[in-house]
C-alpha cells in the first residue's frame, strides 16, 4: 500500500477481486466500527509483535468503506520519552480535523515511552503472535495501559522465515 492515508479513486468501475480485504479482515473493520473510534492505538502483546502489519491491515480493510474519511497511519515505533507529548498532540489534532489516526507503538514492556500514545487513543487493539506471544507479556501489557481501553485483539500465525505476514498469492 503505497499511500495508506489517501482515499481510494471513485469510478463505475468494479473493484478487482484481487484489492477486496479478506472476509476476515472485512470482519476486523466492522468489529473495529462499532467501538466508535476515531483514534486507534495498535499494541504488540511482546516485543516484536507484527503490529505495523497489524495496522496496514486495518487501513487495507478499511479502505472501501471509508473513502470519504482520511485514515492516518501513524508509526510511533521508537518514539522517545520526551517526543511522545508531542506525538500525542499531533495525533488529537488529526483527529479534531476530521481525520482517523490509527497509532503503531512498540510494546510498552520494553518502551514505556509508548504509554501516553496508547492511553490517548479512544481504543487499543492488542497484536498477538500465535505460538510465540506468551500469556503473561500479553496480561501485563493491557495491565500497563489498562484492560478497559481494550476493544479487541489480532493474532497472527508465526512468521515463516522470508515471508510477509501478509504476502497474497497472485491469481494467475
Amino acid at each position: 500500500m503505497a499511500d495508506s492515508s489517501a482515499p481510494p479513486s471513485t469510478s463505475d468501475a468494479e473493484v478487482p477481486d484481487s484489492t477486496v480485504p479478506s472476509p476476515a479482515l472485512q470482519r476486523l473493520w466492522f468489529a473495529l466500527e462499532r467501538t466508535g473510534w476515531n483514534f486507534l492505538t495498535v499494541v504488540p502483546a511482546h516485543p516484536g509483535a507484527p503490529a505495523l502489519e497489524a495496522a496496514t491491515a486495518i487501513l487495507e480493510a478499511g479502505a472501501p468503506y471509508a473513502a470519504t474519511q482520511k485514515i492516518h497511519l501513524d508509526d510511533a515505533i521508537g518514539l522517545s520519552p520526551a517526543e511522545a507529548p508531542r506525538r500525542v498532540l499531533e495525533l488529537r489534532e488529526r483527529v479534531a480535523r476530521g481525520e482517523r489516526v490509527v497509532a503503531v507503538i512498540d510494546s510498552v514492556l520494553t518502551r514505556p515511552a509508548s504509554l501516553p500514545v496508547a492511553l490517548a487513543a479512544d481504543g487499543v487493539l492488542l497484536c498477538v503472535t500465535l505460538g510465540e506471544t506468551d500469556f503473561g507479556s500479553a496480561r501485563k501489557t493491557m495491565e500497563f495501559i489498562g484492560p478497559e481501553r481494550f476493544v479487541g485483539s489480532v493474532t497472527f500465525p508465526r512468521q515463516k522465515k522470508g515471508r510477509g505476514l501478509l504476502s497474497r498469492k497472485k491469481k494467475p
